[in-house]
């Protein structure tokens, strides 16, 4: 065993880890907590400098941000047999003319963006983000953010990707987004986590959490969740919240090529753990809610009976020690009485989203085989 030091490319702060040598891998531990990671060798990369090696980790070509230092003399004596296993080169880099060209235009954003203001920024930026990028994005950070929810613990994916779960949970996005244009795939899924929470990450990837399932009595309810997140991405408003509050760092990163930067997974983070959305961010996802459980033929107030009713658990202490409900979207009742006089021009529910059927399959989807961890 040896000592290093050890950031998550999310907070600048560094932590004392044990590192251990595996067959597989490092493996680091926490000595204060105890949580453990674990590091393959070929998604390990190693940089050499005066007496030290710094070590940081490539996951499907992507650098995620995250460094460990130790001193370059005891990491050879205790992997001198394995050094040919790390994996080689580096993620992400760009070409001497690329930085050059596009370091120039980020300049010139910056220059805006100091002039114009931020808001008025991120509104006019995120539509001219290629859709693309901004996939890519949300696969790049997914682990690192999912890993931040998780409070530093693997975050499971319910389901079996072939099971009547996943079936009804895709039957159930199927239904909301029939009718109406999305930039792009949604890829919806439960993460096995006890918090009261759902958000989008850039790209249309939307993340429930296990209590969503738990505590709604009908589909609807969860349709309406759902539905709310699907809002946020036809209006990407995931992009416009990461370019306000990490503009600097995500224009310079999209620029040179390197979007998976300490600030940029902080930024996520805050997204997922807080309320990085604005009022209006969330009434246009609101009305998108209502909107599209109205073209489903499903009920767009269960939203509303859903929130009263987590509402009533918190206040009466039956939350059982779960944080905030919905802690990225605070519950007001400004929304409530919104979607309620929304929905009074949306013809009454034809039926619930999903059948009798359906529902056992996605109520029960997190005791399916457990899908890949993030």
């Amino acid at each position: 065993m040896i000592h290093g030091r050890y950031s998550d490319g999310i907070r600048s702060a560094t932590h004392d880890v044990e590192i251990n040598r595996l067959q597989s891998g490092i493996e680091i531990t926490f000595p204060i907590t105890g949580n453990k990671l674990v590091w393959s060798y070929p998604e390990t990369r190693i940089e050499r400098e005066v007496g030290e090696a710094r070590l940081h980790r490539v996951r499907e070509g992507v650098d995620a941000g995250e460094r460990l230092s130790v001193g370059s003399a005891v990491f050879d004596a205790a992997f001198a047999g394995d050094l040919a296993r790390f994996g080689k080169g580096r993620a992400g880099e760009a070409g001497p003319g690329r930085i050059a060209l596009w370091t120039g235009l980020a300049i010139a954003s910056m220059v805006f963006l100091f002039f114009v203001g931020l808001p008025f920024f991120a509104r006019l930026l995120a539509p001219l983000v290629p859709y693309s990028w901004e996939v890519s994005l949300g696969k790049s950070v997914e682990p690192q953010v999912l890993e931040m929810v998780g409070q530093g613990k693997p975050a499971k994916l319910c389901g079996k990707p072939d099971g009547a779960g996943k079936a009804a949970l895709t039957a159930m996005t199927s239904r909301l987004t029939a009718s109406t244009k999305l930039p792009g795939e949604l890829k919806v899924d439960i993460v096995d986590l006890p918090v009261i929470n759902a958000f989008a990450l850039p790209g249309g990837r939307i993340f429930l959490f296990r209590p969503v399932l738990e505590k709604a009595t009908n589909p609807d309810e969860v349709a309406g969740v759902l539905a709310h997140e699907i809002g946020h991405v036809i209006h990407r408003d995931s992009m416009r919240a990461l370019i306000h509050d990490s503009a600097l760092s995500i224009i310079i990163g999209v620029i040179i090529g390197d979007v998976t930067g300490g600030g940029l997974i902080g930024g996520l983070g805050k997204m997922a753990l807080g309320s990085a959305y604005s009022r209006e961010n969330e009434r246009d996802a609101d009305k998108v809610s209502v909107e599209l459980m109205g073209q489903a033929g499903a009920d767009p107030r269960a939203i509303n009976i859903f929130f009263r009713r987590l509402t009533e658990l918190e206040k009466g202490g039956g939350s059982g020690g779960l944080l905030d409900a919905l802690q990225s979207h605070p519950i007001t009742g400004e929304r409530i009485t919104m979607v309620d006089r929304l929905a009074e021009n949306v013809p009454p529910p034809r039926a619930p989203i999903l059948n009798a059927a359906e529902w056992a399959a996605l109520k029960g989807i997190c005791n399916e085989t457990t899908g890949a961890g993030a």
